[in-house]
């Protein structure tokens, strides 16, 4: 009898140990299946970003597309990645090409006004130097946030680049993150280009993950640098 139950025993805990292991299988295929679905997505909107940008007039409407396809992804859970690419190329495009514009001609003219400066041996060059540089690193992290802001929310363009700007000064240490994160995928790109079928959409999925503590924080204090315009 004392054998019977002896035995007993060890079929039920070899059948516990046998559960164990599928339990543990399973959430190993769980997650295993979580990342591959999640680098999968991130290669296709990799590649649709940069079809998209071939133009290189449509740069501005097809990031914004992508970021807000990263949006769908932290707020909803919807992995869609073809359909929400189109809907927001073609939803965002009118204040993305406009938004695209405004930082080309900025950009054009801080190029311009490098350029100048470096032919200059005068002392206008000391005193304009200065004030280059200054507007420069306000272009820069206007440019960290003018995206993920029209992609999180309904904004006229001149609010958008406002609250850009403000962001970008009331949370530094998110700025200086974001500018390691760029910075780390550049020398990555650099060094390894067959990086590039993937990293643009992984860079903005960091990027967005970051703002969007930002702008979670600002939701729940209910402050009031998003100002909704007319």
């Amino acid at each position: 009898m004392r054998s019977f139950h002896t035995d007993l025993l060890r079929e039920n805990q070899s059948k516990l140990n046998v559960g164990k292991r599928l339990l543990l299988v399973n959430i190993i295929d769980s997650k295993f299946y979580n990342v591959i679905d999640k680098l999968s997505n991130l290669f296709i909107l990799n590649i649709f970003w940069l079809l998209s940008c071939l133009p290189l007039f449509t740069i501005a409407p097809a990031t914004s597309a992508m970021y807000s396809v990263i949006r769908q992804w932290k707020i909803n859970g919807d992995t869609s990645v073809v359909r929400n690419y189109f809907h927001y190329f073609k939803e965002n495009f009118r204040q993305s090409i406009a938004i695209g514009a405004i930082m080309a001609v900025l950009l054009a003219v801080l190029f311009f006004n490098y350029f100048y400066l470096n032919q200059d041996q005068s002392l206008m060059k000391i005193v304009m130097t200065v004030p280059v540089l200054l507007v420069s690193v306000l272009f820069l992290t206007t440019l960290f946030y003018i995206f993920p802001m029209i992609a999180h929310y309904k904004l006229p363009t001149k609010t958008a680049f406002k609250n850009s700007l403000l962001l970008s000064m009331m949370n530094i240490h998110i700025t200086v993150v974001i500018l390691a994160v760029f910075g780390m995928v550049s020398v990555v790109l650099f060094y390894m280009p067959f990086t590039g079928i993937i990293i643009f959409s992984t860079a903005a999925w960091l990027h967005y993950s970051l703002c969007h503590k930002v702008f979670a924080r600002m939701d729940e204090a209910k402050q009031s640098i998003i100002i909704e315009g007319p």
